[in-house]
């Protein structure tokens, strides 16, 4: 692969994810993070951080903002049009003396998480293991949301060795005919090439006695595979999953086309009952709980709580752009002229936090951000049905008009 390992994952064995001390700095993390959404102030880094290691992407699904066969490489909406207002700028990976700088500044305010997860394709990148290593030499949790592609046996024992924790592939579909209708570029084949090596990946942790990285199956939902929602549980079993992921198809005005009809989500919920069973009977986790609530709030797309991304969740893109959340194109800073601390407890930053506590308030969304029918909102409700009974609502709900 050509990249470099680092050979001390973590300087500090006490720091290790799953020590004691690991849990009660990360327990000290979340308290002062908690007081700083009561009080309005940031006080600490933010849970994780989701990097789009590389924004340009090798497949072509039907459901991607970004990358759709349907919207020609330009992306979904206004807002992903004009950010990226040259395509060739989604060819972008992020050098790697920046991603070093940005981690070492990250672990400085206290974040202990940081997801690979973005607008491309991470494992496109040449030094992808050795970020991961680098990460974790910081004592961070590593999570990699992947299209699979990339994940021959070389590069998946390269990024255990790293210590990568979580590993989520967005497999979309039960079988291989459905594969190819959801990747519009992608041949049948590549399914079955996916859970194959996600399979040895499976045999190999059993025999070198490994719990990492745990592995999710993704599948967004739509009419060309709702038939397949129990085969896709039957995936997760074969692969060794840790959890099995269902969610609705979020539609723009091209893509509407492939949201589910009421006949194919009556056979999503009928399935639902057995895909239960099969994960309580392997231990496998599910989502299905959260699907019906996700299409009520698409239908629903009234903002009905705070938005506490600013302190949880920002959005960093492989040219250095720190963004408020990956729903927003709003810009707070790059990672090329300043450092991300800096960026995190910026003036500017602190304004967007502002806007967003009052949204459910105001009905506005943020400059430049997708809110209106943002996943996170069901997040942010229960947030917000947790702090409330705790420290008083009048109390909390003061900095809003």
């Amino acid at each position: 692969m050509g990249a470099i390992i680092y050979p001390a994952f973590f300087p500090d064995p006490w720091t290790r994810p799953g020590t004691a001390m690991h849990t009660l700095k990360s327990l000290f993390h979340t308290t002062k993070m908690v007081s700083g959404m009561i009080s309005g102030r940031v006080l600490t880094g933010p849970q994780s951080v989701q990097l789009s290691l590389v924004d340009s992407c090798n497949y072509r699904c039907i459901m991607c903002w970004e990358h759709s066969s349907e919207f020609e490489g330009w992306g979904a909406d206004e807002l992903a049009r004009r950010y990226h207002a040259d395509k060739s700028n989604k060819s972008t990976s992020m050098n790697f003396d920046i991603y070093r700088d940005f981690v070492t500044s990250l672990s400085r305010t206290g974040t202990r998480k940081l997801s690979f997860a973005g607008i491309g394709e991470p494992l496109l990148h040449r030094h992808v293991a050795e970020a991961v290593a680098f990460a974790k030499s910081k004592g961070m949790t590593m999570w990699v949301t992947t299209n699979g592609s990339r994940l021959d046996r070389e590069l998946m024992a390269a990024l255990v060795k790293a210590g990568l924790d979580d590993l989520c592939v967005s497999i979309n579909a039960g079988s291989s005919a459905d594969y190819a209708l959801v990747h519009k570029n992608q041949e049948p084949a590549r399914f079955d090439e996916i859970i194959q090596n996600l399979s040895w990946l499976n045999e190999y942790k059993k025999k070198n006695a490994l719990d990492h990285p745990r592995i999710t199956l993704s599948n967004v939902i739509s009419r060309m595979n709702s038939e397949r929602v129990i085969d896709m549980m039957e995936s997760g079993i074969r692969v060794g999953a840790a959890k099995v992921s269902y969610r609705p198809l979020g539609a723009f005005p091209l893509t509407e086309k492939f949201m589910l009809d009421e006949a194919g989500l009556r056979t999503v919920r009928n399935s639902f009952s057995q895909v239960r069973e099969l994960g309580e009977r392997h231990g496998i986790q599910t989502d299905i709980e959260d699907f019906d609530n996700l299409l009520a709030l698409r239908r629903n797309s009234a903002l009905m709580s705070p938005c506490f991304a600013g302190w949880l969740f920002p959005f960093v893109l492989a040219n250095g752009d720190v963004t408020f959340c990956c729903l927003s194109r709003e810009v707070v800073g790059n990672l090329g002229d300043s450092s991300f601390e800096s960026i995190w407890y910026s003036a500017r930053r602190k304004r967007l936090n502002d806007l967003a506590t009052r949204i459910h308030r105001t009905q506005e969304a943020l400059p430049n951000s997708r809110c209106h029918g943002c996943e996170q909102m069901l997040a942010n409700q229960r947030i917000y049905r947790r702090l409330w009974p705790v420290w008083g609502r009048p109390r909390f709900d003061q900095r809003t008009p």
